[in-house]
């Protein structure tokens, strides 16, 4: 037990939390001390999107877990729609990047927001359709 009456690895814990939260903080002091304004200037257009996606999903996690710590049902809390709406842009500006590579869409777990054919796919069915028809 330490003097404050807390067990040795609640106390642990509490360090290894400051200690990371400080690391956290020496990594945002060039992003802080940078103008909003010349930041954007180096960044594209695509950059600048998912910077405020990343800004703006990050302040509503800090705030989803202030409210885990107060106990508050966050199923039905407008905060889980904002995430989601928040998260459908992410997905949006993906495709948008990929789609400016000239690369295909992602495709996995996170579906396109918008259904899209997959053309290569389609051709190889056509094809093989074609092929196998019989008279």
């Amino acid at each position: 037990m330490s003097d404050d009456g807390l067990p040795d690895e609640m106390v642990q814990t509490f360090h290894n939390f400051h200690d990371s939260l400080k690391q956290v903080e020496t990594l945002l002091v060039p992003y802080l001390n940078t103008p909003l304004d010349e930041m954007y200037e180096m960044l594209s257009p695509i950059e600048q999107a998912k910077s405020e996606l990343i800004t703006a999903y990050t302040i509503n996690s800090l705030y989803w877990s202030f409210l885990s710590t107060q106990g508050i049902n966050l199923d039905k809390h407008p905060l889980k729609k904002e995430m989601e709406r928040i998260q459908m842009y992410m997905r949006k500006v993906k495709l948008l990047e990929s789609a400016l590579k000239g690369e295909r869409p992602p495709t996995g777990h996170n579906p396109p927001v918008h259904q899209t054919v997959d053309k290569y796919a389609a051709a190889r069915f056509i094809k093989r359709g074609i092929g196998k028809r019989k008279e």
